[in-house]
């Protein structure tokens, strides 16, 4: 799954600005502010001394966002699945591939997850965080099995799958973000971000007749550009574009209840880019929410709340 945010920076504007990477994605935030004002009071480190290097950018003008961060974010998605390969099995035997007789409608999976997010910023350019969530979803769909008088499928089979699943997720990341200001009206700044993050969800199946569990890796990277502003004294709004690429290697094994059949799923996403669009609102430098939307084959919706301290 995935995630972001920019906490903006707050602004001096005696000086030309600077472009600055900061960090925060999945919840993090920045925007490079102008040079420092001459009167300005000497900056103060964190009570962490975090983060590093941290003092000597504000020394140059910019405003560092608060170190620490914890968020709630929440991702519901859909998209189309790819069976890459089908083992059956009988009787403890090891299980023999029929991908090559299968013909497999469109498998559909569902999912929602739930995360509590903890951020740090190590520099002034990158944020690491960890997460830990639960997660669930369904897949639906139809595979023609052959005949094969071996596994003790003596007439062609329809299996309809229509699994529930759910499980606990946890994992961590790291993001990248720069700034740069290209217009004194509401201190204007451009944005690049990129995230990666890697997770692991233990899933378990609801269905009774199935007897599976599968721990599928994820690993998804991202990447946006967009604008911030401020709105007013101590408020500030960004809005973005982007793309996501997932990489999720699930391989589901188990048996079907009452029967001697054992079997091993794999799948993967059927398209694992899609386009992204969204937007944040920052609630001081305290704070924010943010919105986003994924579009293409995986459609999908983040919503997030982020505190800093």
């Amino acid at each position: 799954m995935t995630n972001i945010s920019v906490t903006a920076m707050r602004k001096f504007r005696s000086r030309p600005t600077r472009s600055l990477l900061a960090g925060g994605l999945l919840l993090l935030s920045i925007s490079a502010g102008g040079a420092r004002a001459d009167d300005a009071p000497p900056p103060v480190p964190h009570w962490s001394g975090l983060p590093i290097w941290g003092v000597a950018a504000e020394a140059r003008g910019y405003a560092v966002p608060l170190p620490f961060g914890v968020g709630l974010t929440g991702y519901s998605a859909r998209q189309p699945v790819n069976i890459q390969d089908l083992q059956l099995g009988r009787n403890g035997n090891p299980p023999v591939s029929v991908s090559n007789y299968l013909q497999i409608d469109e498998v559909d999976s569902t999912q929602e997850n739930l995360s509590l997010k903890l951020d740090v910023l190590v520099f002034p350019f990158l944020d690491v965080y960890a997460l830990v969530g639960e997660t669930r979803g369904n897949t639906q769909g139809v595979i023609q099995v052959p005949a094969d008088p071996i596994l003790g499928i003596f007439e062609p089979r329809l299996l309809e799958l229509d699994a529930d699943f759910s499980g606990p997720t946890y994992g961590a990341g790291l993001t990248l973000q720069g700034g740069t200001r290209v217009n004194d009206w509401r201190d204007l700044t451009a944005l690049v971000v990129a995230d990666w993050n890697r997770t692991q969800t233990n899933l378990s199946f609801a269905n009774e007749a199935l007897i599976a569990e599968t721990k599928p890796i994820a690993t998804v990277f991202s990447a946006r550009v967009g604008l911030h502003g401020t709105l007013g004294s101590s408020h500030g709004a960004a809005i973005w574009t982007g793309a996501m690429h997932q990489t999720i290697q699930q391989e589901v094994a188990g048996s079907v209840a009452d029967t001697e059949l054992q079997f091993i799923v794999v799948q993967s996403p059927a398209q694992p880019w899609n386009a992204l669009l969204g937007g944040l609102f920052e609630f001081g430098e305290k704070g924010y929410v943010l919105l986003e939307g994924g579009f293409g084959k995986r459609k999908s919706i983040l919503a997030a709340a982020v505190y800093r301290f």
